[in-house]
């Protein structure tokens, strides 16, 4: 599937129609330069599950933690890791368990 947004309210609905797909455990990994849309997507993922201004990008918290009615959300930002053994170090590993929604 491709989707291409024009827009910021473009890439909040995209998100939006993509959370209503998505089920405890499943996993989304956004990937793009700075300024390519990952906080408006993660905006419209956070928005779709009834949470507003509430995103941040965890750019030096590594993650973000955040609480729907369905199940915990968590929102990684690994720009700043090396490898695999960094993300490790961090507990990073603890976080995958099927009753998250991860991206």
């Amino acid at each position: 599937m491709k989707l291409i947004s024009h827009s910021e309210i473009e890439t909040i609905q995209i998100a939006k129609k993509i959370a209503s797909n998505l089920k405890k455990g499943d996993i989304l990994v956004l990937s793009g330069n700075l300024g390519a849309g990952k906080t408006k997507f993660t905006e419209g993922i956070l928005s779709y599950f009834g949470l507003q201004n509430e995103i941040s990008s965890p750019t030096f918290t590594i993650v973000n933690e955040y609480e729907t009615e369905k199940f915990p959300l968590f929102h990684f930002d690994v720009y700043r890791l090396e490898d695999v053994d960094e993300f490790s170090a961090i507990g990073g590993e603890e976080y995958f368990d099927k009753r998250c929604l991860h991206y």
